[in-house]
């Protein structure tokens, strides 16, 4: 790996009860080791920046309150610069350093080229990748959980937002991988029922640095909306040749673009586009008694004051977030690392976090559910929700 930082920390959660010391029990006070993946660099570095800051802002937290059942958590963070074979790498390493679980990788292609070995290895590995496809089928996905509401849900709450505005008849720009072909098959699928059709689809390299092509191919479609399948950098080159070209179609991004990075690099040029979110983006407008407000409050707070080089905050620092509290809820719940245990307990977990209420299961290593995600309106450089 170009670059690691090896971060000592101490992983608290309020113990519920006490656990009984089996073989492979260590002894009091013996720190846990845990392993994160994530795209501190590369075109994923918009993802994985802010996620490696809020695995150490969680862990900073429940440090306070004294480890799990009084363990230190001795945490490896890897960055795999965007690149599914340094994500291969920085894993073996991670498992020959004998990590109790992994967080990361930040993305699809990423997480997918690790999959069968944390598999293999029997190591759960709590993923910050979007696509369903990494924890579907669960049956061959048994080691694998992940924080992001699936591009299903994200497909879906587009597709209904379109089909209430009679907007039937879609472009799709999506970036050429896993994670933009996932997306634009979902989103086909949820299109279908409510009758939307995609009458012209486009890739685009996540490095791209033109889409004049591509919007040329859509504007020779004239659609009635374009939904954008992507994250930075590819998300604001799309942008960009949207306005040089004069497109008025209205312009759908995935959740991918849910960054305000994107907002303050875009500026005015972004208004009136709309994005798929998790409630981060709008905690300041949801509706008093939500009940995530208190933790998106705290979050954002606290991470802009600890981080405000990677601020302002976005969907992807709360996976990080999450994925460290994940963690130490089934750590406490498995009453331990033991690998079994630890795994089931996963299968088992609530916890409402950042990106919404998870309640994982053994059919679902996910948890979450469509009223965690919000369709935003861009407006004023700002994200509102749509309407």
């Amino acid at each position: 790996m170009k670059r690691f930082t090896m971060l000592t920390l101490a992983l608290a959660v309020v113990a519920a009860g006490t656990w009984l010391a089996r073989s492979y029990a260590l002894a009091a006070g013996e720190p846990y080791a845990v392993g994160a993946v994530v795209s501190e660099s590369g075109p994923g570095s918009t993802l994985g920046r802010p996620e490696a800051d809020s695995i150490q802002l969680a862990v900073d937290e429940i440090n306070k309150n004294g480890g799990v059942a009084g363990h230190p958590l001795k945490v490896t963070i890897i960055d795999d610069e965007s690149n599914p074979t340094n994500a291969v790498n920085a894993v073996r390493s991670l498992l020959d350093q004998k990590v109790v679980a992994i967080l990361g990788p930040s993305l699809t292609q990423t997480t997918l080229a690790v999959v069968p070995i944390a598999t293999q290895a029997q190591v759960p590995l709590i993923s910050m990748g979007s696509s369903a496809q990494i924890i579907e089928p669960v049956a061959d996905r048994k080691w694998i959980f992940k924080v992001p509401i699936t591009d299903i849900h994200m497909a879906r709450l587009i597709a209904a937002y379109l089909k209430r505005h009679n907007q039937t008849n879609v472009a799709v720009i999506y970036r050429d991988d896993d994670y933009g072909k996932s997306g634009l098959a979902h989103f086909e699928d949820a299109g279908k029922p409510l009758g939307i059709s995609v009458g012209d689809s486009e890739a685009i390299a996540a490095t791209g640095t033109d889409a004049t092509t591509q919007l040329t191919h859509v504007r020779a479609a004239n659609p009635q909306a374009v939904v954008v399948w992507t994250t930075l950098p590819s998300a604001a080159v799309v942008l960009k040749g949207y306005r040089e070209l004069g497109l008025q179609y209205p312009l759908y991004y995935s959740d991918g673009a849910a960054t305000g990075v994107f907002l303050q690099q875009a500026g005015a040029s972004l208004d009136g586009a709309f994005i798929a979110s998790s409630k981060i983006n709008v905690a300041d407008q949801l509706p008093a008694g939500d009940a995530q407000e208190r933790i998106l409050k705290h979050y954002i707070d606290a991470f802009v004051q600890q981080y405000p080089k990677d601020a302002p905050v976005s969907i992807f620092g709360g996976f990080g977030y999450d994925a460290a509290y994940l963690l130490a809820g089934a750590l406490q719940k498995a009453g331990g690392p033991d690998a079994g245990k630890l795994r089931d307990a996963f299968e088992h977990l609530t916890y409402s976090g950042v990106s919404g209420t998870f309640r994982l299961s053994a059919d679902d290593h996910n948890g979450l559910s469509s009223d965690s995600t919000v369709l935003t309106a861009i407006s004023g450089g700002k994200f509102t929700i749509a309407r």
